[in-house]
């Protein structure tokens, strides 16, 4: 067990650390002041919580440097930043740790004007010139051969095939810990640990808008076509207007309906010798597209049942959903219902460009609403179709296509 001097000390130190941190990355300053570190010896080295707990190794702190400490405590607080805990859901946990490990260290490495990753990180030169996802990929498709380490930091030498193999791995060797961890660790501030990690998720959306505007991050959106399926099960009765009646004044612009003249047009109401057929609304189909990109793995059951909720509340009787992360994955027509418990593909990259592309090709879509959190890329040009961009909240800050019309879903 740590005495109390050694880990009051071993706090002092990581606390200036974490100051010393914003000089080189402002951005991770509200980071770094709300993290609460934790000196514990039940962890080899260090790591952190989406709670913005992290918890630190004494003996561990005590041989690093003072340079090099910084680097792990950026490290760290760069987790945070780019929301590892809530990206890995849509993969491997340990795996996605594992890249953005590389990532993080490599941009480190760059901006801290280190020759070697400190206390034997996890290294891979390049990577922070490509997404995680596209990392993944690597990863699984070159385990055999690709040098890694059991653990991110002080590990022992081995291949990524080890690491990750059932069994024969390190188990659960990552720095990203989850909330079931951290309960058990610190069962008296369970209750607590919710609201903590949503006020650090608002942070963390903060830094990456500033990171973003520096140009100080990489890594933040995927590039690579993913692989994984899961099954959302929807969200219902979370969102209400305003943002349903902002939907509903696009979708009555946008659907077509059977001319009648059982409802005269009222355009034709200035014409004195006729009458023009009005339209007449039935059950009909909305479009959707919607972004299966890793980050939108949280998002994607809320948005499920807010288009269910909508749905039933509209007469819509029919949904095409077009699935993209940077290809279509799925393309379908589901009743509303069938949205309870849907099954979504894809968790790769961030391109919606072909499912765009693929909605454009047919001559009867006339409008189509697109779901995504506004990390993405997109048709620069403006599709034969009219869209509707819908956001969870809290998300896109600072997405302003150049057509369409943007709304977020509100509770």
């Amino acid at each position: 067990m740590t005495n109390v001097s050694t880990a009051r000390d071993t706090l002092a130190r990581i606390q200036r650390g974490l100051r010393m941190l914003t000089v080189p990355f402002p951005h991770l300053s509200g980071l770094a002041a709300a993290a609460r570190v934790t000196i514990d010896d039940r962890v080899p080295t260090v790591g952190v919580f989406a709670s913005g707990r992290m918890i630190a190794n004494p003996a561990f702190i005590a041989r690093l440097k003072d340079n090099e400490l910084v680097f792990v405590l950026a490290h760290e607080m760069l987790h945070l930043a780019l929301r590892t805990h809530d990206r890995a859901r849509g993969a491997d946990r340990l795996q996605f740790n594992y890249a953005h490990d590389y990532i993080i260290n490599d941009m480190l490495r760059a901006e801290l004007g280190f020759q070697q990753i400190p206390a034997g990180g996890l290294d891979m030169p390049g990577a922070r010139d490509k997404s995680a996802e596209r990392i993944l990929i690597e990863m699984r498709r070159n385990a055999a051969h690709t040098p890694s380490r059991t653990r991110v930091f002080d590990g022992e030498a081995t291949t990524l095939q080890r690491v990750f193999q059932p069994g024969e791995g390190a188990g659960d060797a990552g720095d990203v810990l989850d909330g079931t961890l951290e309960k058990q660790l610190f069962p008296e501030t369970a209750a607590e640990q919710s609201a903590q990690a949503g006020a650090v998720k608002e942070l963390a959306a903060r830094a990456l808008s500033l990171a973003k505007a520096m140009g100080a991050m990489k890594g933040m959106r995927g590039l690579g076509e993913g692989a994984e399926t899961h099954t959302a099960n929807a969200l219902r009765g979370l969102y209400r207007t305003p943002w349903e009646a902002a939907l509903q004044r696009w979708l009555e612009s946008v659907a077509p309906g059977e001319r009648t003249f059982t409802r005269p047009s009222r355009r034709g109401e200035a014409c004195a010798d006729g009458v023009l057929a009005g339209r007449r609304r039935e059950g009909w189909m909305l479009n959707v597209i919607l972004d299966t990109s890793g980050s939108m793995s949280e998002a994607i059951p809320r948005a499920l049942g807010a288009i269910a909720d909508f749905c039933t509340a509209a007469g819509v009787d029919q949904v095409r959903i077009t699935q993209c992360d940077t290809a279509v994955t799925r393309d379908e027509c589901v009743d509303p219902a069938q949205l309870e418990a849907y099954t979504v593909s894809g968790y790769g990259g961030s391109d919606l460009t072909p499912a765009m592309a693929h909605l454009a090709a047919d001559p009867q879509v006339r409008a189509a609403m697109v779901i995504t959190d506004g990390d993405i890329d997109y048709a620069r040009e403006a599709p034969p179709f009219s869209v509707l961009w819908v956001l969870p909240q809290g998300s896109g800050v600072g997405f302003a296509p150049p057509y369409g019309r943007v709304v977020w879903m509100s509770e």
